[in-house]
């Protein structure tokens, strides 16, 4: 309810529908026919906006899922990691990676554990939108 205005109540639009059939000499069964129609109209109007605003979203989520790059990382691979500290200032001719870390396991959730070269170290868990794949260079013989 909505506090300083007039309550309506479902006889009122009864009458109304009456009078205005009343003032325009339309018999009863015309003036529910055109509510009927006009509801259906509504009807139409909803259901195609609701088309239209579904036709949207797929094509929204088409164009952004088509500049996403899928990452699949296998265990043994080499990865790098990216270092959050020279995310906002811009270092010229510094590395923004960290690595490279041998995959130990991944996680349904995103998530991937990380060991360090050295066996004694400690393993990571870190987040897989954070690597990148490492391409270990070829030597002479590899390459011929």
């Amino acid at each position: 309810m909505v506090y300083g205005t007039k309550a309506m109540m479902p006889v009122d639009f009864e009458y109304k529908t009456l009078r205005t059939a009343i003032s325009l000499d339309m018999t009863l069964s015309i003036a529910q026919k055109e509510r009927i129609m006009q509801l259906n109209a509504l009807d139409e109007l909803r259901k195609f906006s609701l088309q239209h605003t579904e036709y949207v979203q797929n094509q929204r989520m088409k164009w952004h899922d088509h500049y996403i790059k899928d990452k699949s990382f296998k265990s043994g691979d080499w990865d790098l990691l990216y270092d959050s500290r020279y995310k906002d200032n811009l270092v010229k001719l510094q590395t923004k990676w960290l690595g490279p870390y041998k995959m130990v396991e991944t996680f349904s959730n995103g998530v991937v554990k990380l060991s360090m070269i050295d066996p004694v170290k400690f393993k990571l868990l870190v987040n897989g939108h954070q690597l990148r794949l490492y391409h270990k260079p070829l030597r002479k013989d590899e390459f011929l």
